[in-house]
């Protein structure tokens, strides 16, 4: 009796342990997570996740919250998983990485016939409004080395909540372009959601891996171990590549 009452509570425990059930933080915005017509999610980083938390056995749920205020909750444990998140020093005290996910090249978008082409982080200073740049994001260590140049910085960057604010303010001549994942900007010209005439400027801001992003407060190592796991089968299987492939298409 003893003994099946142990083997009953172990069962409980590790079903407890093994239990998965995620809050995903997104954003309603272009190719890497948007709503469609039947307010579905939709989108690259959408597909990505529903890939691999389905092959780890995970229950989600998506919730949008502004990207600044994304990381904070997941420091805390109030959201379990980021999307797209650049891998920093500071980020990897409150988050545990897997991937990397993609390739993220961020570039300057203006609009049409800009006086000042931006070829390099010098021609930034000649520009005649500020450029928007989304609170709490990582453009790279060059560009934070750039920045930390600039006195005062708020004259050449203003710090936005929301992708749909650089828009707005682009449109409204309060800024002179913002900055932006490539993969973003060619779906928003595709599906018209830029203004009609936009220029991509020839600087590559940054080019680097970005990662799944799991809070280290409220995803258990159990957890993270069998959601690694899922992560190497959907890439040595090419489930993953196939995904960044159609959605590229």
């Amino acid at each position: 009796m003893f003994r099946q009452l142990f083997v009953f509570a172990l069962f409980l425990f590790s079903t407890h342990a093994l239990s998965c059930e995620l809050v995903v933080r997104v954003e309603d915005y272009a190719a890497q997570s948007h709503r469609d017509e039947n307010k579905q999610w939709q989108g690259i980083d959408i597909e990505l996740t529903k890939a691999l938390l389905n092959q780890a056995g995970c229950s989600y749920r998506f919730v949008p919250v502004p990207w600044g205020r994304a990381l904070k909750m997941l420091e805390v444990g109030e959201l379990d998983v980021m999307l797209s998140v650049s891998k920093t020093t500071e980020r990897t005290k409150f988050a545990h990485f897997i991937g990397p996910q993609r390739i993220e090249k961020i570039k300057i978008v203006s609009k049409a016939n800009p006086d000042i082409v931006v070829s390099s982080f010098k021609d930034i200073l000649k520009i005649p409004l500020p450029l928007g740049i989304q609170e709490g994001a990582y453009y790279g260590e060059s560009f934070n080395a750039f920045t930390k140049t600039l006195t005062p910085a708020d004259r050449y960057f203003f710090k936005v909540p929301n992708n749909d604010t650089k828009l707005s303010l682009l449109i409204k001549n309060r800024i002179f372009g913002f900055l932006e994942e490539q993969l973003n900007i060619e779906y928003e010209i595709r599906h018209e959601l830029t203004p009609k005439d936009v220029f991509v400027h020839p600087i590559i801001v940054n080019q680097a891996p970005v990662y799944f992003a799991f809070s280290k407060v409220s995803v258990t190592k159990e957890q993270l171990k069998t959601i690694e796991r899922a992560f190497n089968h959907l890439t040595f299987s090419g489930v993953f590549e196939q995904i960044l492939l159609t959605a590229q298409n």
